[in-house]
């Protein structure tokens, strides 16, 4: 049997003192709230389940089930599918970072959500609910047997407060390219194709407006999976069918680089007052899948402005379906406008974003260095011999991240998922690499893909 918890650091994860917001993106981070959410993150008394595997889309395979609440974090009482290697929680554990307790359900299913497991797991749900100091709960993402979960376990919902139906329609991609005309928000024009013929017409109406084709998607989703853009009738109809047997295919025109200045996201926490911005990041992508983020201190005003004026409207809509009270992300284009930068906004993504955890992680690490940090968040394959912290640390030497030098940066192994093929194995490793500026940042993806291209 698997087991359900892993000991607890010796002490406390030590709780940041706000001496200093060195981590803080200035004219976009709001630091109260910033302070807020890491403090309930940090705090004995939250239990945090960072798997968003409840939202439509989510990709449930061997090896994602295994990844799922891993990684570097700031908390203390984290739900986890399995536990992490013992050596990369040696290192976290090392540089001050946990999580703390892991809580683990007895029986490992690739294809069953994570709150699913644990709601069958009594032995667990006795030692959760046994556990005097827990209070309140943050889930990724509130589905129904997520709510159910914190209603078993007697836990106060904490920045996951909308109820799972609010969480189902801000993840309405259809609707929310609709409600921009009517809350002031650009996006792009979408029809919907329910038979070819439909498909044919949309993708004569739409192809033209950049003159690039159309992007075809489902109406929900997550992480960029069954997103393809498509420059021919032809093509199209081969794309629809594909995704058609997985639900309602939607058609937008694809906007080609030459009108893009940065792929943005945006995040931060939505309140009865609007958005409040915790970090803005320039996406990586991989096509159309996420691989990572960017984060510096590179945005002009007038970019500050364009996203932040956009995030103020879309709160509007958020709030009309319910959604206040909880963490979310919105993905979009800044492009080129007559008057300057111009936001056009893609994706809702209402729920804990993939950027929140390691952004807590950096803003602990800063301000144990003393200074801020460009950094990135990125996601490595690597074929060949199980990848270890030990391999890392040979072949990068002085660039992984040490708790003696932190000031030096570095890198941040945060989650490794292996899986075996036959002889061989696959490794999967998400990485936060933490740079001075962005020679050192560039610096530092070269040395990881180099490292991880000659472990055998």
């Amino acid at each position: 049997m698997k087991r359900s918890i892993l000991p607890a650091l010796p002490s406390e994860i030590p709780i940041l003192e706000h001496a200093t917001t060195v981590w803080a993106q200035p004219g976009i981070t709001s630091l109260g709230a910033a302070h807020e959410l890491l403090d309930a993150l940090r705090s004995s008394d939250t239990l945090v389940m960072p798997s968003a595997d409840g939202d439509v889309g989510y990709p449930l395979s061997a090896i994602s089930h295994r990844r799922r609440g891993h990684g570097a974090s700031v908390c203390a009482n984290v739900i986890a599918a399995s536990p992490p290697h013992d050596d990369l929680l040696a290192h976290h554990r090392a540089l001050g970072l946990g999580p703390g307790r892991i809580y683990c359900p007895a029986v490992a299913s690739s294809s069953t959500r994570l709150a699913r497991l644990v709601l069958d797991d009594a032995p667990l749900l006795d030692r959760l609910r046994s556990d005097g100091a827990l209070t309140r709960i943050l889930v990724a993402f509130k589905d129904d047997d997520a709510a159910r979960l914190a209603d078993r376990l007697r836990l106060t919902p904490t920045y996951c407060a909308p109820d799972p139906a609010a969480y189902e329609a801000a993840n309405d991609k259809l609707e929310f390219w609709r409600a921009g005309t009517r809350h002031g928000f650009a996006t792009p024009p979408v029809e919907v194709a329910d038979d070819e013929t439909q498909l044919d017409g949309a993708f004569r109406r739409l192809a033209t407006v950049y003159g690039a084709g159309c992007v075809l998607r489902l109406r929900r989703g997550a992480g960029g999976h069954r997103v393809q853009h498509v420059r021919s009738s032809s093509a199209a109809r081969r794309c629809w069918r594909a995704l058609r047997r997985h639900g309602e295919v939607l058609i937008v025109p694809f906007v080609p680089s030459t009108h893009v200045l940065r792929n943005v996201s945006a995040h931060g926490v939505v309140t009865a007052s609007g958005f409040v911005p915790l970090v803005f990041a320039d996406q990586l992508l991989r096509g159309f899948r996420f691989r990572g983020n960017v984060i510096g201190n590179d945005w002009s005003s007038a970019e500050v402005a364009a996203i932040g004026s956009a995030l103020t409207r879309i709160a509007g809509w958020l709030r009309s379906v319910g959604f206040v009270g909880g963490i979310a992300g919105v993905d979009g284009l800044l492009v080129r406008g007559s008057g300057g930068p111009e936001f056009l906004a893609l994706d809702p993504n209402a729920r804990l974003t993939a950027t929140i955890g390691p952004w807590a992680v950096v803003a602990a690490l800063s301000e144990r260095a003393g200074r801020a940090f460009v950094w990135q968040l990125e996601s490595f394959r690597i074929l060949g011999n199980a990848l270890t912290v030990a391999r890392l640390r040979r072949r990068l030497g002085g660039d992984l991240l040490d708790a003696a030098r932190l000031d030096a940066g570095g890198v941040l192994p945060s989650s490794i998922a292996l899986l075996g093929l036959g002889g061989l194995g696959a490794s999967w490793m998400t990485a936060v690499l933490l740079a001075h500026d962005q020679e050192h940042l560039e610096h530092l993806r070269r040395r990881t893909r180099a490292a991880l291209g000659g472990i055998g």
